[in-house]
């Protein structure tokens, strides 16, 4: 049936010319924006996931930015570090010349004197960003927020805990030193028996309201052996600082001295065994006192007589200072690797990404082409369905 009212032809090519231009506007649309699916109608699922992975490519940048950090502060905690191991080394040096006669201790006292301000100096400065790693439990260091680090190593939010140290001459007993300083030594006999409610006390000058221009003030550290059945009967308080000395009831009297020396060491104090067999405590130690069974300390030895014990309090020093700076480079080699994985990690989630949305430019550029093609062909087509009611007319001359 032929009719004016009704040109199925016609229709036929109007739907054809809508749905071409809905697909020449979505190819277009990826040309555009370079992406295959850009909104959730495009392709839900994918979509999704898409999503799910910029998150994590946001997240990927802040954990970049924390290693970033953390590697910074960290080399400024290890160059400063360093500086203060080779200042420790002419500290050394300057030692033993002490020993040499006709030298005047004075000026040895005064060069002792500038290494130690030199070693304080390296460490109060070694802040990056208000963290300084070398400082820990000194205050009144001027700009310092934060002696930990914590560093985000992951998109999970774990977290990688760097503790500071103190490592001026207060945190490596040094404090007071002159060429004359001497440790003092606890010696054990065969009654060795360290039972619990003993105690071992160190006197020790130490810088309590950090700032250098005051005078030091003693402390006393209260170390007692505890093996849990009672409480400490210590009792700290502003000048006294009380430490347990944890043991059971089958621990050899060595095994009691090895925990005594080991909580000895987290409390700052430079001390040790002797090839003898005794416990050394160096440092500028006023008083050493102990009721531990079978334990008796020496006294102190007479002025002109410390300058072996002075050398070994700058050994110990040192090679305090050498097992934080290994420490630092263990943590600055962890976080560099951790860096890197990150950076690989990252690539892989961003190629992943890019295979699921991104448009293939060639691909859409040949429908893009094909698009036009059928759309020309489209509209000649309606033009010729158009002329068709024409005809009609012709039917009536």
């Amino acid at each position: 049936m032929s009719s004016v009212n009704t040109n199925v032809a016609a229709m036929a090519a109007v739907r054809s010319l809508n749905m071409l231009g809905k697909q020449l506007g979505e190819t277009q649309q990826r040309i555009e924006t370079n992406l295959r699916v850009n909104k959730a109608n495009d392709d839900p699922a994918v979509f999704s996931i898409a999503q799910n992975m910029r998150a994590d490519l946001k997240g990927l940048a802040a954990v970049k930015d924390s290693l970033n950090f953390g590697k910074s502060a960290l080399t400024v905690a290890r160059d400063a570090a360093t500086q203060i191991s080779n200042e420790l080394a002419t500290l050394k040096q300057t030692m033993t010349q002490g020993q040499q006669q006709g030298l005047d201790a004075d000026q040895i006292n005064n060069q002792i004197t500038n290494a130690l301000e030199n070693i304080d100096a390296f460490a109060r400065s070694a802040t990056f960003n208000g963290v300084n790693l070398l400082v820990n439990g000194v205050t009144g260091v001027d700009g310092v927020t934060n002696n930990t680090l914590d560093i985000v190593r992951d998109i999970q939010g774990s977290v990688t805990a760097v503790v500071g140290t103190n490592s001026t001459t207060d945190g490596l007993a040094l404090t007071g030193l002159t060429v004359d300083s001497a440790s003092r030594s606890i010696t054990f006999d065969d009654t060795l028996a360290p039972a619990n409610g003993e105690v071992l006390t160190i006197t020790v000058e130490r810088d309590l309201d950090g700032d250098p221009t005051t005078a030091l003030e003693p402390v006393e550290l209260v170390f007692e052996f505890s093996d849990g059945s009672a409480a400490l009967g210590t009792t700290p308080d502003a000048d006294t600082r009380v430490f347990d000395v944890q043991f059971e009831a089958t621990d050899s009297p060595l095994a009691r001295v090895t925990a005594l020396i080991t909580r000895l060491q987290e409390a700052g104090v430079d001390a040790g065994l002797s090839a003898e067999g005794a416990l050394v405590v160096r440092g500028n130690n006023t008083d050493v006192t102990t009721d531990i069974t079978g334990a008796t300390v020496e006294a102190a030895p007479a002025a002109g007589t410390g300058q072996d014990e002075a050398i070994a309090l700058v050994e110990g020093a040192i090679d305090l200072m050498g097992t934080r700076l290994a420490d630092l480079g263990a943590n600055i080699r962890q976080v560099e690797g951790l860096a890197s994985f990150t950076t690989q990690l990252n690539d892989s989630i961003k190629e992943g990404l890019g295979a699921l949305v991104d448009a293939d430019l060639a691909e859409e550029s040949a429908r893009l082409t094909s698009l036009q093609t059928k759309q020309q062909l489209a509209t000649q087509s309606l033009s010729i369905a158009n002329q068709q009611s024409q005809s009609l007319l012709s039917l009536f001359r």
